[in-house]
């Protein structure tokens, strides 16, 4: 891929309104052997499903194990939600405001350097095995889809006071390779071959077609799902094979790879396959300390949001039953991961290849009275996600860094780890310092631009968190110190209207610095709101 200005693809693509910060990586020198890179992501995975974040039950024992001969970060979170801008802040290490890809189905364009392009221009073999979901509608060419029979994307259209997008025909969905990655199994046409040669396909002859997210539930939700594909035949299964057959294929060969191994699960309709919907009881999966909320004070958003909130309607045994087949759809997935660290191993790498465990965000499992995720708010359960990384002779053995550090900074990191070809104007900066433990600080707060339901803009320092909310009549903030389950909304209360103030300026100040084409209208906005 020939190398071009990121200041002229901004400008280009986003109508030249956004300017390229001065942050980015600091290319160090080359490692003695060239390192493989195995890259894991599931889809809306929050840290307490895992055992080795606080998870009593240890649904998670192959992550565990990584976590144990490698780092586990405490404190990484999303830099944009929900999947799609997340996943191109990993790629990319650029925030949304300058990737371009603003919510869900926009596509992530392939003049942008990004993670693929990268590891191929090092001279890395590339495979990506799973979810993208940066190229369209995943759900492609079904006639009963609208508009387009599914074969559409977003598009942005021109507004002078918010980003706005219209569905056009066009992108391609999961079904080729893209993004630079040279193999490629995405979960839908190549799940559906998949189905077929393994004798089931009479699943594709049901309306909902299986692939992608659908892994057949047997029943509707707020009953106990599971999916109907055997195990051995998941999807989740299906791209852990392929997986390790790309790892085994480099078995004794010179060139080094680097690969993507991207989960749909445990993302809705939470349907594991059995027995995993089983593996724990309701007895085992109590309700979070910050179920119970009236929401008094927070966006009426919220409330009205009858997807996601299930307080009124939903009893104590069904929010547990959620719980309980998230903890088995995370075992389920963790046991498939094991196959991948486990060929590592088998195949002599692990001296050699840095391994990555993240997810693009989380999911409310009943906090709040919420299952799944939203948008409207900034709460933990989704921003705040795992981070584990073994990466050999930098990272110490069963180590814990307690930086603050978002998924933006991922790519930087890479560059300086792996030797990567170096890119100017990205707005993530490296870690690479935490990870050999040279430093134990990385940046002093967070930020995160939040779609879905309109649009927020969040900042956490570790004690204060604030929402701006540009579509809501309220903002939130909250003391996460008195107050971690963030229960109590302290936006417009008089007492603390100085803090609130500050943080709203710090959230434009963001928007500036990074580009934001919209940052004057939500100043201008909050000036004529706020208290």
């Amino acid at each position: 891929m020939k190398e071009i200005s990121r200041r002229d693809f901004i400008k280009s693509s986003i109508g030249g309104a956004l300017a390229v910060s001065s942050l980015g990586c600091q290319l160090r020198k080359l490692p003695k052997q060239p390192l493989n890179l195995v890259y894991i992501m599931t889809d809306q995975q929050p840290v307490s499903t895992l055992g080795c974040y606080g998870n009593p039950l240890n649904p998670t024992p192959n992550l565990d194990r990584l976590a144990a001969s490698g780092k586990r970060f405490n404190n990484f979170y999303i830099s944009a939600f929900p999947c799609s801008p997340s996943r191109a802040c990993m790629l990319t290490g650029l925030y949304p405001q300058q990737h371009g890809v603003i919510t869900n189905n926009v596509l992530l364009s392939d003049e942008l350097p990004s993670m693929g392009y990268i590891l191929g221009d090092s001279g890395r073999d590339t495979g990506f095995f799973g979810k993208s979901h940066l190229k369209g509608h995943m759900y492609r060419n079904v006639p009963w889809r609208e508009p387009f029979n599914g074969a559409w994307y977003l598009q942005r259209i021109p507004d002078d006071k918010e980003y706005k997008f219209e569905k056009v025909k066009g992108g391609f969905g999961e079904d080729k390779p893209q993004l630079g990655f040279e193999t490629w199994a995405g979960g839908w046409k190549d799940y559906h071959t998949y189905l077929k040669d393994v004798g089931l396909g009479k699943f594709l002859e049901e309306r909902a077609k299986p692939g992608n997210h659908n892994d057949l539930p047997n029943v509707g939700e707020g009953e106990h799902r599971f999916s109907r594909l055997p195990e051995e035949h998941h999807m989740a299964a299906f791209f852990s094979g392929k997986a390790v057959d790309f790892i085994k294929a480099h078995r004794g060969k010179e060139q080094p790879f680097g690969m993507v191994l991207s989960f749909y699960g445990p993302h809705l309709p939470v349907a594991p396959p059995r027995p995993w919907d089983e593996k724990y009881s309701l007895d085992q999966c109590p309700l979070p300390h910050n179920h119970f909320d009236t929401l008094e004070g927070k966006p009426l958003a919220q409330k009205n949001n009858k997807v996601c909130y299930k307080l009124p309607g939903w009893q104590d045994e069904q929010f547990k039953d959620y719980i309980r087949r998230y903890y088995g759809y995370s075992a389920y997935i963790d046991a498939q991961i094991g196959r991948v660290l486990n060929a590592l191993t088998e195949c002599g790498f692990d001296d050699n290849t840095v391994v990555i465990f993240t997810s693009d965000h989380g999911d409310m499992l009943a906090a709040h009275g919420f299952v799944y995720k939203m948008g409207n708010c900034g709460y933990q359960e989704l921003g705040h996600v795992p981070f584990i990384i073994r990466a050999p002779g930098v990272t110490k053995p069963g180590s814990v860094a307690h930086a603050f550090a978002g998924n933006v900074d991922i790519m930087p990191t890479l560059i300086d780890l792996l030797g990567l070809p170096g890119q100017s104007g990205m707005q993530g900066e490296s870690f690479y310092n935490v990870l050999s433990g040279k430093k134990d600080s990385h940046r002093d707060r967070i930020y995160t631009l939040w779609s879905g339901g309109g649009y927020s803009y969040v900042t956490f320092d570790g004690k204060w968190k604030y929402a701006l909310h540009v579509n809501a009549e309220t903002d939130e903030m909250y003391n996460l110190i008195d107050d971690p389950g963030e229960m109590k909304n302290l936006a417009g209360k008089a007492k603390y209207a100085v803090i609130a103030k500050q943080r709203r300026r710090e959230i434009i100040a963001w928007l500036h610095e990074t580009g934001h084409p919209y940052a004057d209208v939500v100043r201008s906005l909050r000036q004529a709101t706020a208290p």
